[in-house]
C-alpha cells in the first residue's frame, strides 16, 4: 500500500535506525548498556517518533475526513483490532535496541551522566509516544485498506492535494496580511521616529540661533564700550574712560587705568 510506504519511510527514515539484522536484540540487551548511551537512544527515539506521530495523526485525520464526506463513516470508521497489526509494526524494545545499536556506532553526543531516574522517566514518555505512534500507523492502515476496498483512494489522493493547496494558499494568506500589518506597523514607527527627529532638530536650531543672538548682543555691547572708551581717550586723555566709570567715580580707585585707555 502507498500510505503504508510513505509512513514507514518517513518513520524508519528519521529513526536512522540500522538493519533489520540488528533489530534482534532483547529488553536485557536494552538494560545491560552503558546508561549514558541508553539515555541518548531513548532521547532519539523519542524525538524521531514525536514527529512521526504528528504525520500520522494528521494523515489519519485527513482519511477519516474523506471518508465522512464520502459517508463512508460507518464501513471505514473504528479502529483496528490491535495497534500493533499493521504491516510495520515493531515492539518498543526492538525498536529501542536499534536504536542503542545506532547510538554505539554513530555517537550522537557525549557521554553524561546518566541517573537510574532520568533513564525510567526517559522510558515511560518514549513507549508512551511509541505506543501512540504504532496505533495511528495501525489506524492510517485500517482507513487505507477501507478506502481501496471502496474504489475510493485514489479520490482521496487527489482529495488530499487538494485540500494541501487550500491549506497553503490560506496560510500564504495570512502570511501575507501579517507582513501587510507589520509593515504598516513599521511605517508607522519610522514616522513616529522622523517627526521625532525633526523635533529634535528645529529644537537644536532654535538654540543655536538663540546663542546666536546672545553672542550678537555680547558683541555690539563690548564694541559700544570700546568705542566709548576711545572717544574719552582721544578728547580727555588716557583712562579717562574707565578712570570715571569704573575708577574713582566709584571708588574703586583707578579701575581700567592698566589697560591703556
Amino acid at each position: 500500500m502507498l500510505a503504508r510506504s510513505f509512513t514507514a519511510l518517513m518513520l524508519f527514515g528519521s529513526l536512522s535506525l540500522a538493519s533489520a539484522a540488528s533489530a534482534q536484540g532483547t529488553a536485557d540487551g536494552a538494560s545491560m548498556v552503558d546508561p549514558a548511551v541508553k539515555l541518548r537512544a531513548l532521547e532519539t527515539m523519542n524525538t524521531a517518533a514525536s514527529s512521526k506521530l504528528a504525520d500520522a495523526l494528521k494523515h489519519e485525520r485527513d482519511l477519516r475526513d474523506y471518508a465522512s464526506e464520502q459517508g463512508l463513516s460507518d464501513s471505514c470508521g473504528g479502529s483496528p483490532e490491535t495497534s500493533g497489526g499493521h504491516d510495520m509494526a515493531m515492539g518498543f524494545e526492538q525498536a529501542l535496541q536499534i536504536a542503542i545499536d545506532h547510538e554505539q556506532s554513530a555517537p550522537s553526543g557525549h557521554d553524561t551522566a546518566a541517573t537510574p531516574g532520568e533513564i525510567k522517566a526517559y522510558t515511560t514518555l518514549a513507549r508512551s509516544t511509541w505506543d501512540k505512534l504504532q496505533a495511528a500507523m495501525a489506524n492510517v492502515e485500517h482507513l487505507s485498506d477501507c478506502l481501496h476496498t471502496s474504489d475510493k483512494f485514489n479520490d482521496y489522493l487527489s482529495w488530499s492535494g487538494q485540500q494541501q493547496a487550500a491549506h497553503q494558499k490560506e496560510m500564504e494568506a495570512r502570511n501575507a496580511e501579517v507582513s501587510k500589518q507589520r509593515g504598516a506597523e513599521q511605517a508607522e514607527v519610522e514616522a513616529k521616529e522622523k517627526a521625532q527627529y525633526e523635533a529634535f532638530k528645529k529644537a537644536q536650531k532654535a538654540q543655536h540661533e538663540q546663542f546666536l543672538k546672545q553672542s550678537w548682543t555680547k558683541y555690539k555691547f563690548d564694541q559700544t564700550n570700546q568705542l566709548k572708551a576711545y572717544k574719552y581717550r582721544t578728547e580727555y586723555g588716557p583712562n579717562s574712560y574707565y578712570n570715571t566709570y569704573a575708577g574713582s567715580m566709584y571708588g574703586g580707585g583707578g579701575g581700567w587705568g592698566g589697560y591703556g585707555y
